[in-house]
């Protein structure tokens, strides 16, 4: 298995690539099928499982064919660093205003 942070962005597609492929065996789907699905042709598809080369909008094809679209849920979502930015975080996400009776009577 490829550790994405240390590898080339080629090597990260490859090894996609080559995930989508095992993916589309596991679940038994042929070629065709998943390429059929997907509205793409074989070649294309082969040449990705491959070399891990498509658009996105089709690689996001292959994963929703595949039930995997799933998996891109926490990309890009910035995570916490810190147990402090967790709390800030926690305190925003709580935190409510306060109305008082005399603040709404007096407009």
């Amino acid at each position: 298995m490829v550790d994405f942070a240390l590898a080339l962005p080629e090597e990260v597609c490859s090894e996609l690539g080559h995930r989508a492929r095992a993916r589309r065996l596991a679940l038994n789907i042929s070629v065709d099928e998943l390429a059929q699905r997907v509205g793409i042709s074989n070649k294309t598809l082969g040449n990705f499982e491959r070399t891990g080369r498509c658009t996105l909008e089709t690689f996001v094809r292959i994963l929703e064919a595949l039930n995997a679209l799933s998996d891109l849920s926490p990309v890009l979502v910035r995570q916490p660093r810190s147990i402090e930015e967790m709390r800030q975080k926690a305190e925003v996400a709580t935190r409510q205003r306060a109305y008082s009776r005399d603040r709404k009577s007096s407009k």
